[in-house]
């Protein structure tokens, strides 16, 4: 395998074109020169090696500012292995919180579903009647709503497939105060939990447009 154009490396590494583009313009992988007169880009060996290494990391939880950390590291002179295990660490250490939060959600269900008589009217269901006190069955009080957190919907145009949508989601969770959010590329939208006042949904459309989407406030809601 030798100088290969954006495509065949896409398909090498399993992506769409469009996110090989993408880690382009974050600085991740570097954009080849076009042939003088013309012609395709071409690729080394080394962008495949680079970008198995980015989609690898990014299955193992790491966020693109943390990768490009990872990546820096391997060209930094004064840089060792303790530098990487520090950062595997912490993430370590985070995913263990992420775990825990679910198994406490685990709990819940269990024991709503536990609870549950399963058959009869609506009135006198168990979970929704516990759904509707202060109390979780977990025994941790439940937070209605945190202070400025709302759902923001953005129109996104230049979606084309699933791979689009993944680079939007990946790049609405980065910014601060956003819990959560979902992507659809056949409908052209973006459903985020984001704390406005870290982050205003004026500033999540523009984070996508800077990923090469065109982005537009649809609502705003609590």
């Amino acid at each position: 395998m030798s100088d290969m154009t954006i495509g065949k490396v896409a398909k090498a590494v399993g992506v769409g074109v469009e996110t090989i583009r993408f880690y382009e313009r974050r600085g991740l992988i570097e954009q080849p020169t076009r042939p003088e007169g013309g012609g395709y880009r071409v690729y080394p060996d080394e962008t495949v090696r680079r970008v198995h290494f980015i989609r690898r990391a990014q299955e193992l939880g790491f966020s693109l500012r943390e990768i490009a950390e990872l990546l820096m590291l391997r060209t930094t002179l004064s840089a060792d292995a303790s530098d990487v295990r520090r950062r595997a660490t912490a993430k370590l250490q985070d995913v263990d919180q992420k775990i825990e939060r679910l198994q406490r959600i685990r709990q819940g269900l269990t024991t709503l579903l536990d609870s549950c008589p399963g058959a009869g009217p609506l009135q006198s269901c168990s979970i929704l009647d516990a759904l509707e006190h202060d109390e979780v069955l977990t025994g941790e009080p439940t937070r209605s709503k945190e202070k400025g957190m709302q759902t923001v919907r953005l129109t996104i145009g230049g979606m084309h497939c699933n791979g689009c949508a993944e680079i939007v989601r990946q790049v609405l969770e980065q910014q601060p105060g956003v819990k959560g959010c979902s992507v659809s590329h056949e409908n052209g939208e973006a459903k985020v939990a984001v704390d406005t006042s870290q982050t205003s949904g004026e500033q999540l459309a523009e984070a996508v447009r800077g990923a090469g989407y065109s982005a537009s406030i649809a609502t705003e809601a609590d």
